[in-house]
């Protein structure tokens, strides 16, 4: 029986067309491969996958196949959610489950505890519909880092509260063009409570003495002027000592410190932080009342302390009977108004310079102790700054405590 010629070309057709059709399908999947084994590199830095369930809840595809992830390969080995997750969030995904069609734009966070540690995920889900079988298809993303992060901020942000509050300082900003005031943190009282209603904007003319407030302009007026001359704001603590009123009335001393920056949109602003002081340990020589009189004429009176002030031209403002005595001068009177190159000897003034000019440059107190003069002879040096309303340091305050080793040897 002779084939026709054109039932013979027909199949040979089929045939090419088949066998077209097999290479081609084997180069996609070859091509298919390829590109699986690339990804396969980066499989620890994928977070997304997709999976599909049954109604019953069964697993029946899940891919990128190449994904590294705790929760997709327990996923793959348990075929279901059932034996991976708690009771608990079990029992909060079937209710989500069962919730789709109300709100399908919601998502569902649950947490998988794996060898790695608790991991935190995001998943998104949809019904699937096909005749008579129903699926539901899941977009699980893997959300640990975005937790982590969200609970070291808000770590972050109570222990600044914290801290703000037990120090009675306080975060501020003010917009250059405005001229408005905001305190970004609260104040509190003495007692560590949050005064009502002192977040966000204020008058802060109402806040201090109007002579403070003619400082504190003063110094953004300068630092502003600064900023467009060089492009940028001046480094260095160049902040203010300035009074805030408390709301029974009194005053409270406060050191203002900030940056000038350029936010967008051209906007320049200062941001800044007050941290309260207490004026006694700041500026001791200043208090006025009756019982910090009493209180500094007591320390003063300490016969081994030797306590003296000078202004900026190294004079001699003030200072204790011990610091006079030790110079064979009778009283304190008759060394008030000389220099102090005039009273001690030359090595001790050049010694006393270097810590005074240091403390006058950085407008910060400095301490030293060591061995001077002789072996035996040990010295205890301490010089804070004394600062005007403007922010400075026009005095110093200086304590120092001669002492002879000997006399503390067990042979003494």
């Amino acid at each position: 029986m002779l084939i026709s010629l054109n039932l013979l070309a027909a199949w040979l057709f089929a045939f090419f067309v088949v066998s077209v059709a097999l290479v081609i399908s084997i180069l996609l999947i070859r091509d298919s491969r390829e590109k699986q084994k690339a990804y396969g590199v980066f499989s620890g830095y994928l977070g997304e996958f997709q999976v599909i369930l049954s109604k019953e809840g069964n697993l029946l595809d899940a891919t990128p196949r190449y994904i590294s992830d705790p929760l997709f390969e327990r996923i793959c080995q348990e075929k279901n959610f059932r034996n991976i997750l708690s009771t608990q969030e079990y029992a909060r995904l079937q209710d989500y489950a069962k919730g789709l069609a109300s709100y399908p734009d919601i998502p569902f966070v649950f947490s998988f505890d794996c060898e790695q540690g608790l991991r935190w995920y995001e998943l998104r889900a949809y019904i699937q519909k096909k005749q008579g079988n129903d699926s539901t298809v899941f977009l699980i993303k893997n959300v640990t880092m975005d937790v982590e992060s969200r609970n070291q901020r808000d770590e972050l942000k109570q222990n600044i509260d914290m801290l703000l509050q037990n120090t009675g300082d306080f975060l501020w900003t003010m917009d250059v063009d405005s001229r408005r005031f905001t305190l970004l943190t609260p104040l509190v009282d003495e007692e560590g409570r949050v005064v009502p209603r002192s977040v966000g904007t204020q008058d802060v003319r109402a806040m201090m003495p109007a002579r403070d407030y003619e400082i504190f302009e003063k110094m953004l007026n300068s630092r502003i002027v600064e900023f467009r001359a060089s492009g940028h704001d001046i480094e260095g603590n160049r902040g203010l000592s300035l009074r805030l009123l408390r709301p029974d009335g009194s005053l409270c001393w406060y050191f203002f410190g900030g940056r000038l920056v350029m936010e967008e949109g051209a906007n320049m602003v200062f941001r800044g932080t007050a941290r309260r002081m207490e004026l006694l340990q700041d500026n001791p020589v200043l208090e006025d009342d009756a019982y910090s009189n009493v209180l500094l004429s007591s320390a003063l009176a300490l016969p081994d302390v030797r306590v003296f002030w000078v202004d900026r031209d190294y004079k001699v403002i003030g200072c204790n009977q011990a610091f006079s005595l030790a110079f064979g001068r009778e009283s304190p009177k008759s060394i008030e108004g000389r220099r102090l190159l005039e009273i001690v000897r030359p090595k001790y003034f050049s010694f006393f310079h270097r810590y005074l000019s240091e403390v006058f440059e950085r407008g910060r107190a400095v301490s030293w102790k060591g061995v001077f003069g002789a072996v035996d002879s040990l010295l205890w040096v301490n010089a804070v700054p004394l600062k005007n309303l403007d922010g400075e340091t026009n005095k110093i305050l200086a304590a120092y405590m001669l002492l002879n080793a000997e006399e503390f040897t067990e042979n003494s």
